[in-house]
């Protein structure tokens, strides 16, 4: 095509013909912002970001459409150009979420708090899944200056959560259109466009379908591309940005996929498709199921030996040598392997050696996404079935209880229990997947490498290593490799696998339902919300008692959840203070939540709730009308209210409500009582009306300056003491970092502040010892010696650290079955596959 030169701010730049302005400027290492670009998409120009000026061009069009000419002199960075973006950004921002942005307090937030909160909708950056990687923040950065002069215009959106997989917050949209024409790029049809007009543009499906009646595939793309974590993988979205990215492939089933697994401090979150190409898009088991099968929960870590009826853990070593004790007298042609065709191809061969080599037997293989029916050959089944077989080793899911019974002697070399497992005489934990090295032959005939990014747990072993540790334990020679690849030369004449029944990638109907023996839905529950086969559930736990009676539920902003409950016991002795632990389910944990106020008469209690994790979550989804399984309380010391003539109190988040009782406790008491609440932003405001009623003064703070002060209950404290407010008391009770905030302002001032701490709690009855902290160097339990403190007194450092201790624990216990994510939680007792522990 030949190559045109041009001129952009003044540095000639050389660039083939039919290159836009925009792709001539990256050539030549010039930035220019967009958001509506990509470079795997077609020109848009929707965003308008990128506009530029051009010699003898009239206006400002935008580089990603306008195609580069010769002898074009172009200019990106003229304070008209910056002047026309930062009007077009502060238009996009107002309909965004954007409090954190203007916050004079980020840079100390980010300091303690490095990674974003999870949180039901994202109403500002901290509870962003997408912050540390959000091309918005850094242009509103470089472009605003921390001035947002229009006013946030917040739409208030549900958080869409019943499609699998996926989380939907369209507060953060802003119409680029990157993941409608993605989809379109990819499969043809898009499954999604934009809808609705105006204000109330978004994106979405024809007639309001979920995605999962819309065509769509899951193959990720959408989310991948997604700019500003509008669209969001429900499993990853919490683990922050991967640190490394290794190319690799799929071998979930005989197609064979390329792919990229994306890695955090050396774990593997997701997986993404290896380019934005039809060829190379990924079916939803490869994109969302992947990652969740290598690190489920309950992975098999360790070796078991059977000692009579019992199986023993044991070293791997001591574990292969009594396996290979145990199958020795069965080299007579009694032997068999019943191997998952799906391995590396260096597991087939070391495999199919042993088994012919060594134990003179034979071997049978199940297709990657196949059960015990599928064997072949043919007569190998059979022969297992009449008990011809007399040893076996299975490395899947593959024998029944009826099948291992007829055997003498079993080994096994899985992942993840199951009956052969339960029944083995020697067990052995086997790496998959993203742990394996070495190399596959699709269906297609295609030898693709697959590469090791993520260790194994505990004692698992790739399952070349397990076969040829056995046969080195036998006694046998030719099984001297180091490593995978040095047997890779030896696999040249496998055959490729049966091509799979159907296309996954195009076809939920044609997704693989097993690996390795196991259901893929027992590991991954969203599946079954696609119609995926699972193991049949376990009934769940007999309800004891009639439970907690929901007399009112409202979401008076969101993420914030106000709950009255019926607890006669509870309220007739809560004192201000004072929390309960609730169990919104039998199966929930135990989790702390401040009583903000009580009714004895009426025997109600009502609790604020703010939704960042799975048990809030449950709790959230609660309505009028359902039961809670458990409350226990009221617990906690009672606050020791110091005699206070004037007493001022902060509140933020849910300690807007947690002031409440102390606040009344004053007023009752004839002090003069000063609340100060605090948010990021005005419409996240509530209850200001019902404190005014036990205060003679409200103040409030906004982060971004929307409604009173522009700052935090420090900043206000710090005022009313330096105006001449002389209180007697301070009280601040919110997110551990409001409270550090606070107690460093006031600290110079010798004025007494109490905190109510909030560390990770158990029991609430201080046997446990989960919440301790160090007050003025002593230890105490925020349970039974708190939750109130002496704010000048706490560790703060420590504080931070143990409530960040269970952080991916955390991450992995939210819910990803679809129907979690819904409006509502089931009523008490009833049956929901969302209680699983995926």
């Amino acid at each position: 095509m030949g190559t045109i030169k041009l001129t952009i701010d003044g540095k000639p730049v050389e660039i083939e013909k039919g290159a836009t302005v925009l792709e001539a400027a990256r050539a030549g290492g010039i930035h220019i912002p967009t958001i509506c670009a990509h470079e795997d998409l077609p020109n848009y120009g929707a965003c308008r970001m990128c506009v530029v000026e051009i010699d003898g061009v009239r206006g400002y069009p935008t580089s990603c459409t306008t195609p580069a000419a010769d002898g074009m002199v172009v200019r990106t960075q003229t304070d008209e150009l910056r002047s026309l973006r930062s009007r077009v950004l502060e238009l996009m921002m107002s309909g965004h979420p954007t409090a954190c942005l203007v916050c004079d307090h980020r840079a100390m937030c980010e300091k303690y708090r490095p990674n974003p909160i999870k949180a039901g909708q994202t109403t500002r950056c901290a509870f962003c899944s997408n912050r540390d990687s959000c091309d918005l923040r850094s242009m509103t950065d470089d472009l605003m200056k921390g001035d947002l002069n229009l006013p946030t215009l917040y739409s208030a959106h549900n958080v869409e959560r019943y499609d699998p997989f996926m989380d939907r917050d369209y507060n953060l949209c802003i119409l680029c259109g990157r993941c409608w024409r993605i989809c379109e790029k990819i499969h043809g049809t898009p499954a999604i466009s934009i809808i609705n007009r105006g204000r109330w543009a978004r994106i979405g499906t024809s007639f309001h379908k979920s995605y999962t009646e819309s065509g769509c595939t899951f193959c990720g793309a959408c989310i991948d591309i997604c700019p500003t974590g509008t669209l969001n993988d429900r499993y990853a979205r919490w683990y922050g940005d991967p640190d490394q990215a290794v190319f690799s492939t799929c071998a979930l089933c005989p197609e064979g996929c390329s792919l990229r697994l994306l890695l955090k401090d050396q774990r593997i979150v997701a997986t993404r498709m290896n380019s934005f190409t039809r060829d190379d898009r990924l079916c939803a088991i490869g994109r969302f199921a992947y990652a969740q099968i290598v690190n489920a929960p309950d992975r098999l870590r360790r070796a078991l030996v059977k000692e009579g009826t019992d199986q023993i853990p044991a070293e791997y070593e001591q574990a292969i040598a009594a396996a290979a004790q145990k199958l020795a007298p069965f080299k007579d042609g009694s032997f068999a392997a019943v191997i998952n065709e799906g391995e590396p191809r260096e597991a087939k061969y070391l495999y199919t050696k042993f088994a012919e080599e060594v134990m003179k037997g034979r071997i049978g293989f199940v297709p990657a996404t196949g059960s015990f029916d599928d064997l072949h050959p043919a007569d190998l089944k059979q022969d297992l079935k009449d008990g011809k077989i007399k040893a076996a080793l299975v490395n899947g899911n593959y024998l029944d209880q009826d099948l291992a019974s007829k055997l003498q002697c079993l080994v096994v070399a899985d992942f993840h229990p199951s009956a052969a497992a339960d029944a083995a005489d020697a067990l052995f934990p086997a790496a998959i997947l993203s742990e394996l090295e070495g190399t596959c032959r699709n269906s297609s005939g295609d030898v693709r490498p697959i590469s090791a990014a993520t260790p194994s747990p505990g004692a698992a072993r790739p399952d070349w290593i397990i076969a040829r540790d056995l046969a080195r334990a036998m006694g046998a020679a030719g099984f001297e490799f180091d490593s995978a690849s040095a047997v890779t030369p030896l696999c040249e004449h496998d055959p490729p696998p049966a091509p799979y029944n159907g296309e996954p990638r195009d076809n939920l109907k044609n997704l693989p339902a097993r690996f390795r023996g196991h259901y893929i839905a027992d590991l991954v529950c969203a599946l079954e919300a696609i119609g995926l086969p699972a193991s049949p559930a376990e009934p769940l736990p007999a309800v004891a008692g009639p439970g907690f009676l929901v007399v009112e539920k409202k979401e008076p902003v969101p993420n914030f959840h106000l709950l009255t409950v019926e607890a006669s016991t509870i309220a007739r002795f809560a004192k201000p203070g004072q929390f309960v632990i609730v169990m919104a389910r039998e199966t929930s944990e135990r989790v702390p939540f401040t009583l903000v106020d009580w009714d004895a008469a009426a025997g109600t209690i009502t609790l604020v709730v703010e939704e960042v994790g799975r048990t809030s979550h449950e709790v959230a989804m609660l309505r009028r009308g359902d039961r809670i399984a458990h409350i226990s309380g009221p617990l906690g010391s009672p606050f020791e209210m110091p005699p206070a003539k004037i007493a001022v109190l902060g509140g933020g988040c849910y300690g807007i409500g947690g002031i409440y009782p102390i606040a009344r406790a004053y007023k009752e008491a004839g002090a003069k009582v000063i609340t100060v609440i605090e948010a990021a932003t005005s419409h996240l405001l509530f209850w200001e009306d019902k404190l005014r009623e036990v205060s003679d003064e409200v103040l409030i703070a906004t982060k971004d300056g929307s409604k009173g002060i522009k700052g935090g209950v420090q900043e206000v404290f710090v005022n009313l003491i330096e105006s001449g407010t002389r209180a007697d008391a301070f009280v601040a009770i919110g997110c551990t970092f409001m409270m550090r905030m606070v107690s460093e302002a006031t600290q110079p001032y010798g004025i007494p502040l109490w905190v109510a701490l909030n560390p990770i709690m158990v029991d609430g009855t201080g046997m446990c010892g989960a919440c301790r902290v160090s007050i003025a160097g002593a230890t105490k339990f925020a349970c039974v010696d708190g939750p109130m403190f002496n704010g000048h007194e706490v560790d703060w450092d420590e504080l931070f650290s143990r409530r960040g201790a269970y952080a991916v624990i955390e991450i992995e216990a939210m819910p990803q079955d679809a129907r979690a994510g819904q409006d509502r939680i089931p009523m008490l007792g009833a049956s929901c596959s969302g209680d699983c522990q995926h």
